[in-house]
């Protein structure tokens, strides 16, 4: 079900750091962003019996993969999105990009 619902970049507009997700025929999910303006995302890899669906994100000029696991806990799931900062980008952009996303 966790899967299923981050498979789905439109239903990122629930957190609020993105707005009017817009599917393409490229499979490129395009959006506002609260930092990096007109952005987009696309699932680079996705394994559902692994929990796996990396997607790499393109805003602001720069562009890097965010790692998204979800495992199964037995009750639920937990879900890690492991954010790496990009070249170009400094400490104190990435760390308020963060914030937004919590």
């Amino acid at each position: 079900m966790v899967f299923n619902f981050f498979e789905n970049a439109k239903n990122l507009e629930i957190g609020g750091a993105i707005s009017n997700v817009v599917r393409d025929m490229n499979e490129w999910y395009s959006f506002d962003h609260i930092i990096a303006g007109n952005a987009r995302l696309k699932i680079v890899a996705k394994d559902r019996e692994l929990g796996i669906l990396d997607h790499l994100f393109e805003g602001g000029g720069l562009s890097w993969i965010v790692y998204v696991r979800i495992i199964n806990n037995g009750h639920g799931s937990t879900t890690t999105w492991t954010f790496l900062k990009p070249d170009g980008l400094t400490d104190e952009h990435f760390e308020e990009q963060l914030k937004d996303l919590m």
